[in-house]
């Protein structure tokens, strides 16, 4: 599973383009998000946080199932400013994508700070839902075969 979540993280930033981003999965409650992985300046700082369930953007996709796109993030009532100000980072524009299959998610894909200082395209958005889409498929049929087995 951490191959996969790192390659999906990976292939995120080389396509889209971004400074940083992550990837968060709901803990076994649905009551936060944790980090399953980050790239960027601040990766190694933001693992140990946590993100309650609707709390910030990456919170509202994921509990919305929804994609979004935002270039002025700071400046979004959604905006969750507690882990940007605590590490120090500016964080300008986002996109953020639901992990979700079926009907259920999992988690979210997000990007941070696009690298060429333009905002993220609907067709960058699309791509990132897409990457949600197939890394949801993945845990779930994941899941799925550990249920067979056990």
């Amino acid at each position: 599973m951490e191959n996969v979540v790192n390659f999906v993280m990976d292939m995120a930033m080389e396509k889209v383009g971004a400074e940083s981003g992550s990837v968060l999965f709901a803990d076994v409650n649905g009551r936060e998000l944790y980090f399953a992985t980050a790239r960027g300046p601040k990766a190694n700082e933001i693992m140990d946080y946590r993100v309650p369930m609707g709390k910030g953007i990456v919170g509202f996709c994921t509990r919305e199932g929804v994609s979004l796109a935002i270039s002025d993030a700071p400046n979004d009532p959604r905006f969750y400013k507690a882990i940007s100000e605590s590490l120090g980072y500016e964080t300008e524009g986002l996109v953020c994508a639901p992990i979700q299959y079926e009907g259920r998610v999992y988690g979210a894909l997000e990007l941070m700070n696009k690298k060429s200082g333009t905002g993220f395209t609907a067709d960058e958005m699309n791509a990132l839902s897409y990457m949600g889409r197939q890394l949801a498929q993945y845990v779930h049929d994941t899941i799925m075969r550990r249920e067979k087995i056990e």
